[in-house]
């Protein structure tokens, strides 16, 4: 709001010992101090005996005088004043003064009182951000303005008190759409991303400035904010049944300081519906963890949820987004494959044992290196994936390797393949 200086009284010049004569007859006081429109000017017209005249805004109640301007001796009684000049107060009055021909300002006269308001500044309290792309302005506040001086002669129909939202998309001119008058919602139709949407409002004075928000508050202004957010994720191309999957992921958008929440989503094959398996707070700052257990052959997704984040300066809005899908398959984890005595003596007993997840009832096979190939030794027949058996260290003295192979299985309709051990070794002496 300007700062408007204070004009006080005009102080009378007591002058002794002059002769009479020697004083021109004072101005009489201005008639028909009249206001009107002009266009976007305030247009205030008198009647006069030609004198020079200042003209005065006043605001009653306020204290606050601003000299709106003058005119010369014999000009036209007629001055245009910018309504950008009004302060946003409910009274106002023009006062048009005779001006003397020592500089003075002589007698005066007033127009009526008439108000100067504004339309209130609106904050957007609620939006969505629909399926097509648009965005609907769910409710604003906007208190009504009272009119203390009804049918004064600036007052224009209620019909030019307007109201609409303002859409900024970089790189392209501001656009404004008008919104009806009497309506609570409005649907702003798509705009390119990131788009920033607030309200405005006007009248026959000019456009609301910021609210504040409360006596001490801050000035506010809540705007809409449209982004995107794009995902991304690792995810490695083999896991072993039942251990971590170790599934890294990041988020990224054209607006800052917001997160929202992601599905880990997975299905067995292309023709498969997804299902979610895990649910993340993901935000744009830093990668997360989306890990998971494989449980076997799989395809992986990030969904991420339509977001809305709404703090006292905007409403954050972007839409649902996805990856591509990544497949990721899965071996059986033997946490335990080994002969226990691994060196013993010719024809003495040693154990060999063996567990392994998935948990089945599967047939394995032990295999030994004969320096060329891997050869099929005996059957291990797994119960609830494990087995310890005996057998006996045989002749030739020397060192053999030994390896397990377990078949490809599926766990609940889930490919595990086919999975073998590093090699273990036996040495008979």
């Amino acid at each position: 709001m300007r700062k408007l200086a204070a004009i006080g009284t005009t102080a009378l010049l007591l002058t002794a010992g002059l002769p009479t004569s020697a004083w021109a007859a004072d101005p009489v006081a201005p008639t028909d101090v009249q206001v009107a429109w002009a266009g976007d000017k305030v247009r205030v017209t008198w009647n006069d005996d030609g004198a020079a005249n200042e003209i005065w805004t006043r605001y009653p109640g306020t204290g606050f005088v601003e000299t709106s301007g003058r005119t010369v001796a014999g000009g036209a009684n007629e001055l245009l004043i910018d309504r950008s000049r009004f302060m946003d107060l409910d009274r106002a009055v023009i006062y048009v003064f005779a001006r003397k021909t020592t500089g003075e300002n002589g007698p005066m006269s007033p127009s009526v009182e008439f108000d100067t308001r504004i339309p209130v500044y609106p904050i957007i309290e609620d939006a969505n951000l629909l399926a097509d792309g648009s965005v609907q302005l769910v409710r604003w506040k906007q208190p009504a303005i009272e009119d203390k001086n009804p049918n004064d002669p600036l007052d224009r129909p209620a019909s030019d008190t307007y109201l609409g939202a303002q859409i900024a998309v970089p790189g392209s001119p501001v656009e404004r759409m008008p919104i009806p008058a009497g309506s609570t919602s409005f649907t702003v139709p798509p705009r390119p991303r990131p788009a920033k949407i607030t309200l405005y409002a006007g009248n026959e004075w000019r456009e609301a400035s910021l609210s504040k928000d409360g006596s001490n508050g801050p000035w506010l202004e809540r705007a809409v904010e449209v982004g995107t957010m794009t995902p991304s994720f690792t995810v490695p191309a083999l896991g072993s049944y039942s251990q971590v999957l170790d599934i890294d992921s990041t988020l990224k958008s054209n607006l800052t300081n917001i997160s929202t929440l992601v599905h880990l989503q997975a299905r067995p094959n292309s023709t498969a519906p997804w299902k979610t398996y895990g649910r993340y707070d993901g935000n744009v700052r830093e990668p997360f963890d989306t890990h998971i257990a494989s449980l076997g052959g799989r395809q992986y997704r990030l969904w991420v949820l339509p977001s809305k984040q709404i703090t006292q300066s905007s409403i954050k809005l972007t839409p649902a987004a996805s990856t591509t899908a990544k497949s990721s398959k899965t071996i059986a984890w033997i946490y335990t494959r080994g002969i226990i005595a691994s060196k013993a003596r010719a024809g003495r007993m040693v154990n060999l044992k063996v567990n392994v997840q998935p948990a089945l009832d599967l047939k394995a096979a032990l295999q030994k290196w004969d320096g060329k190939q891997w050869r099929y030794v005996r059957e291990l027949a797994l119960r609830k994936g494990a087995v310890s058996i005996q057998f006996r260290a045989t002749a030739p003295a020397g060192t053999t390797r030994y390896r397990v192979l377990t078949p490809a299985v599926k766990v609940n309709g889930l490919p595990v393949l086919a999975t073998s051990t590093s090699y273990f070794t036996l040495t008979v002496y």
